[in-house]
């Protein structure tokens, strides 16, 4: 079973719009909430999150820089990320 949803956060994109800045948005996510692949965009920074009973637990991006910011076996993947997204709240 699993599920999926695009999003955007316009408060979010209106904070934020530099190249790479989707990136505070992936980490927060990755560090909060239970998801299995975020895929995120160029407009708006949006993005699909996906929920599945088997998570992957793998963060994508086709938007400025493109390809794989993390996946389980990455040195990156495990512990705190929060000076990365420090400051969106």
């Amino acid at each position: 079973m699993g599920a999926t949803a695009c999003i955007v956060v316009s408060s979010f994109w209106d904070r934020f719009q530099a190249e790479g800045n989707w990136q505070k948005m992936a980490w927060w996510i990755h560090d909060h909430l239970p998801y299995s692949e975020l895929q995120f965009y160029p407009r708006y920074w949006a993005f699909n999150i996906t929920w599945s009973e088997k998570p992957i637990r793998r963060i994508d991006s086709f938007t400025k820089p493109t390809g794989c910011l993390t996946k389980p076996g990455m040195e990156n993947h495990v512990g705190s990320h929060e000076h990365l997204w420090a400051g969106i709240r």
